[in-house]
C-alpha cells in the first residue's frame, strides 16, 4: 500500500554525508501493532508551566494513525506524573517521541535518558523548533544527546509518519535506517551524521485529522489546560529572532473553515462542564498572525456564536496580525474584545528594524491599532524587545515613549532570547553586534520526579542578551527599571482615571513615567525598587555550565517554593499593588504633582482632582485577589465616574455635595477571580502569573454611589 509521497524542497538545508531521497513510497503490513507514545511534557510542581493542551502532538498522532492504519492508537502525554504512571504500569513503549521547546527540553531529555537506562531498545524520537540552525550545530546536538535516536525538524506530521513506516519495515531496527528521510536527522550505525533536507510542508492542514473531534484530547479537558486550535501555519515576515522567520515557513497554509468550525463547536460543548467545575474558560489560537486574513473573520463569527450560546471563550490568547489592522480590529470587535490586539513593534528604530529584517511591517499601522482598540474596549498590547542588535538605551526609550504616548493600554517588554533555530543565534550575528549574554532558569520551568525508582531533576536554562556594542549592561538594567514602572503605573489601566486626567491636559504619559524614574524613592517603594535592581543584576549567570551544575534537587525545591527563578516584572508588580498599594499611590500623587508643576498646571483645582482620581483608582485595586467580599468605600467631591465615561473629558466634575462610592465586583467578576486563583494560586507567585494571563482591567472593582 502506498502511504505517503514527499517531494522535498531543494533549497532548505544543505545535505551532509548522503544524497537526498526525493520520494518516499513505503508499504507496511496492514495489521501492524506497535506501541507508540508521544509526550509534550510540562512542569507541574510550582504551576503548570506550559498550559496549552497537546494539540500539536495530537495532530502528529492522528495523522500517523490515519496514514499508517495502525492497530494501536498512539498514546499522548502532557503531565510527567501520568507518563511515570504508565511507565510503571506497562513498561517503556517500543517508540516514544518528545517535544522540544525552550520550556521543556531538559525535562524531555531527562525522561529520555531514564527510559534508555531501563529500556535501551526503546527508540526515542525528538522534534520541535528548539533545534540549532546550521547543519554542523545540528550534528553537535545529536552527538551531545546520544539518547535521541532521531530528531524531526520542521513540520513533523509527514516526517514522523515516514520515519515510523521506515522503522516498521526495518522491524524496528534503527540501524537499518541508512537512507536520508526528509527532516529526519540522526547518527547512523557508521557514526556518520545524517542531516536531511526539510520535508515539504503540508499545504492543506485539513489532511491532519482533528485531535479534538476524534476524541484524542478528551482527557485534557481537566480545567487546568487551555484548549488551542490552529487555523493557519507559517509567517510571511522574516524576523531574525523568531523560528518562523526562516524561509521554510514563509508560505501560509490553512485548515479548512469546516474543520476549524467543527473543532470550535466540539471544544465549546466540552468547556461548559469545565467552567461549571471551576476550571478555565478561555481559548488559545496558535497562529502567528491571526486576524490578518479574511478567513479569520469567519472564524470570529463562529466564536461569537459560541460566546452567546455557551458563554465561551471569555479570553482568547493569540498573536494578532502584524499588518492589516483594520481586519484585525474587526475580528476583535466580533468577539467582544476577548482578543488581545497585539502590536508587535519590537523596536521603532530604523537601523534596528533593518538588522532584524523587520522593515516590511508598518509602524504607523501598529500605532493606529491602539487608538482603534479603545473604541471596542479591547486589550491593546504593544510588544517591545530589549537589546536587539543595534539597539541603544536612547533608541529603546524612544520606542517606549512613542508606543506609550500612542495610547496602547498595555506594553509587553521582553528580553532578547537567543533561541536555537533562529537567524539571530547565528555566530556571525553574535560577533558583528558583540552580543553579550547571560543564562538564567526560566520561570516555572523546573521540577524533580521519581521515575522508576530514580529521581530526575530538570530545569530549563535560557540564554538572554544583556548588552551589545550599542548598549551596556548598566543601560540594560536601567531599561529594565523603566519596564517595571510601565508594568505598575501604565499597564492594565490600574491608574486609569489618573492617566486619563493627564491625557485630558494634553500631557505625555511617558514623561510622567520618566519623572518617577528620575525621582529618588523612599521607604517601601525604595525597598521594592532596590530589590528589583538587585535581582535583575543577579538573575543572570555568565556561565552556562556553572548554572547547570548548580541544578540539584535542593536548589530546585527553592525554585518551586518561589525563592528563586520567578518573573521579576510580574512578581514585583504583584508586590507593589498587593502589599504596598498605599505607598505606590503616594508616589503616583507626588510625581503627578511634580509633572503638573513642570508644565505650569499645578492649580489647586487640578491637584484636588488628582487626589480624587487616585483615591478612586486605589479602591478599584483594593482586595482584588483577597477578601473580595470586603468592598472598600470612599467619599469624594468629584464625579470621577462621569469623568471616566466622558470620551473627551476636560472638566473637574465638582459635585455639589460630596458623595460616597462603594466598589464592588459583579458575580461574573467574582467567578473569574475565584477560578483564576484556583488555577494559579493566591500567593505572590500565583498572582504574578495570573497578571500575565488575564485582561486585568476587566477584573477591577466597579463603583456605585451610596448614601452618606
Amino acid at each position: 500500500m502506498t502511504l505517503i509521497q514527499i517531494k522535498p524542497r531543494d533549497s532548505e538545508v544543505s545535505i551532509e554525508n548522503s544524497s537526498q531521497q526525493s520520494n518516499i513510497n513505503l508499504n507496511i503490513p496492514s495489521n501492524t501493532s506497535i506501541d507508540i507514545w508521544l509526550a509534550d511534557l510540562t512542569y507541574t510542581q510550582q504551576q503548570i508551566s506550559s498550559e496549552l493542551m497537546p494539540q500539536a502532538i495530537g495532530g502528529i498522532a492522528t495523522f500517523t494513525e490515519y496514514n499508517l492504519k495502525l492497530v494501536k492508537p498512539i498514546k499522548i502525554f502532557k503531565y510527567p506524573e501520568k507518563l511515570v504512571e504508565q511507565l510503571e504500569k506497562h513498561g517503556a513503549p517500543q517508540i516514544i517521541g518528545f517535544s522540544n521547546y525552550m520550556w521543556n527540553i531538559e525535562l524531555s531529555l531527562s525522561f529520555a535518558h531514564r527510559i534508555k537506562e531501563i529500556a535501551p531498545d526503546t527508540i526515542i524520537i525528538m522534534g520541535g523548533p528548539n533545534f540549532p540552525f546550521t547543519p554542523s550545530e545540528q550534528e553537535l546536538f545529536l552527538r551531545n544527546h546520544p539518547d535521541i535516536d532521531f530528531y524531526v525538524s520542521g513540520e513533523a506530521e509527514l516526517a514522523f509518519a515516514n520515519l515510523i513506516a521506515s522503522l516498521v519495515n526495518s522491524n524496528l531496527n534503527k540501524n537499518e535506517i541508512n537512507n536520508l528521510l526528509p527532516s529526519v536527522h540522526f547518527i547512523n550505525k557508521n557514526d556518520q551524521a545524517c542531516i536531511a533536507q526539510s520535508v515539504e510542508r503540508i499545504r492543506d492542514l485539513s489532511e491532519i485529522p482533528s485531535p479534538y473531534t476524534t476524541g484524542k484530547l478528551d482527557e485534557f479537558f481537566d480545567g487546568k489546560l487551555q484548549p488551542a486550535i490552529q487555523t493557519t501555519r507559517g509567517c510571511p515576515f522574516s524576523c531574525t529572532f523568531c523560528v518562523e522567520g526562516m524561509g521554510y515557513y514563509s508560505k501560509i497554509h490553512r485548515n479548512s473553515q469546516e474543520k476549524v468550525n467543527s473543532e470550535l463547536e466540539y471544544i465549546a460543548k466540552k468547556m461548559i462542564n469545565v467552567r461549571e467545575q471551576g476550571g478555565r474558560n478561555d481559548l488559545g489560537i496558535v497562529d502567528s498572525n491571526f486576524g490578518m486574513y479574511s478567513q479569520d473573520i469567519e472564524t470570529c463569527k463562529i466564536i461569537q456564536k459560541h460566546q452567546i450560546t455557551y458563554g465561551w471563550p471569555e479570553y482568547i490568547q493569540v498573536d494578532t496580525g502584524k499588518n492589516n489592522k483594520a481586519r484585525t480590529l474587526e475580528a476583535a470587535s466580533l468577539v467582544g474584545g476577548a482578543i488581545r490586539l497585539s502590536g508587535a513593534v519590537q523596536s521603532l528604530d530604523e537601523e534596528v528594524l533593518k538588522n532584524i529584517k523587520r522593515s516590511n511591517i508598518s509602524g504607523d499601522g501598529l500605532i493606529q491599532l491602539a487608538k482603534d482598540a479603545s473604541t471596542i474596549d479591547a486589550d491593546s498590547r504593544a510588544e517591545i524587545i530589549l537589546a536587539l542588535p543595534g539597539e541603544s538605551y536612547n533608541s529603546h526609550f524612544d520606542t517606549l515613549r512613542t508606543i506609550i504616548n500612542a495610547d496602547f493600554n498595555h506594553v509587553n517588554t521582553y528580553q532578547l532570547m537567543m533561541l536555537p533555530g533562529t537567524e539571530n543565534d547565528a555566530p556571525e550575528i553574535r560577533k558583528n553586534f558583540d552580543i553579550q549574554t547571560g543564562f538564567r532558569v526560566l520561570p516555572r520551568c523546573f521540577g524533580f520526579f521519581n521515575v522508576l525508582g530514580k529521581t530526575i531533576v530538570a530545569a530549563e536554562i535560557e540564554e538572554i542578551c544583556i548588552g551589545n556594542n550599542t548598549m551596556t549592561f548598566e543601560d540594560y538594567v536601567n531599561c529594565r527599571k523603566m519596564h517595571l514602572l510601565i508594568h505598575i503605573f501604565h499597564n492594565d489601566e490600574l491608574f486609569h482615571s489618573a492617566l486619563k486626567f493627564i491625557k485630558s491636559l494634553d500631557l505625555p504619559i511617558f514623561r510622567w513615567l520618566e519623572i518617577i524614574f528620575e525621582t529618588k524613592s523612599q521607604g517601601n517603594v525604595k525597598t521594592v525598587f532596590d530589590l528589583f535592581e538587585k535581582d535583575t543584576k543577579e538573575e543572570v549567570n555568565k556561565s552556562f555550565s556553572e548554572l547547570e551544575q548548580s541544578i540539584d534537587e535542593s536548589t530546585v525545591k527553592r525554585y518551586v517554593n518561589g525563592e528563586l527563578g520567578y518573573n521579576l516584572l510580574f512578581v514585583y508588580k504583584t508586590i507593589a499593588i498587593n502589599d504596598y498599594l498605599i505607598d505606590f499611590m503616594e508616589l503616583a500623587k507626588n510625581s503627578i504633582f511634580l509633572f503638573l508643576k513642570e508644565n505650569g498646571k499645578d492649580t489647586s483645582e487640578n491637584l484636588s482632582f488628582v487626589e480624587s482620581c487616585l483615591k478612586f483608582d486605589m479602591c478599584r485595586l483594593t482586595n482584588v485577589f483577597s477578601n473580595i467580599d470586603h468592598d472598600p468605600t470612599i467619599t469624594i467631591s468629584h464625579d470621577i465616574l462621569s469623568f471616566i465615561e466622558e470620551k473627551n473629558a476636560s472638566q473637574h466634575y465638582i459635585l455639589e455635595k460630596a458623595k460616597t462610592l462603594k466598589f464592588t465586583f459583579s458575580e461574573n467578576q467574582k467567578d473569574i477571580i475565584k477560578r483564576s486563583l484556583s488555577l494559579y494560586g493566591d500567593n505572590t507567585i500565583g498572582i504574578s502569573f495570573l497578571l500575565s494571563k488575564v485582561f486585568v482591567k476587566r477584573l477591577l472593582r466597579e463603583p456605585i454611589f451610596t448614601e452618606l
